[in-house]
């Protein structure tokens, strides 16, 4: 993936990361993006199945971090990882979304990040100057 879809911020003994769009759409999208590509690389995934994620929340910076802790239960339960992904935002902060992946292979995948869990630590959805942006830390 490319680093200027989302750029690394550093966290003591954490990571996370901070992206940027046009659309609130873009920047979940590119957030669940970014999460992939720091535990495996999306360049060794490939789209072979999909699944279905609706999440709900109160506020913008909850669902960042309920879409990316699902995504995080879908790894754990299922080893699923995700390559592409479509989100629409609702209003009242619900989330639907198809994500294209394929589950771990150990022979092709190396997961070279793994989370612990999503945090609320700094998490932040804003919009300012015309743009959105997210930023989220993870519990490594």
């Amino acid at each position: 993936m490319e680093r200027a879809l989302y750029e690394i911020v550093d966290h003591t003994a954490d990571v996370g990361l901070r992206v940027h769009g046009r659309h609130l759409s873009e920047v979940f999208e590119k957030a669940a993006l970014g999460f992939y590509d720091l535990m495996v690389g999306l360049d060794s995934v490939e789209m072979r199945q999909s699944r279905e994620v609706r999440v709900e929340a109160q506020a913008l910076d909850e669902l960042l971090v309920q879409w990316l802790s699902e995504l995080l239960y879908l790894f754990e339960i299922e080893g699923f990882l995700g390559k592409a992904v479509q989100v629409a935002v609702h209003p009242s902060w619900r989330l639907t979304a198809t994500v294209h992946g394929e589950p771990l292979d150990s022979t092709r995948h190396r997961v070279a990040l793994v989370y612990k869990a999503v945090t609320y630590h700094t998490a932040a959805v804003h919009f300012s100057d015309g743009q959105w942006s997210a930023q989220v830390i993870f519990d490594v």
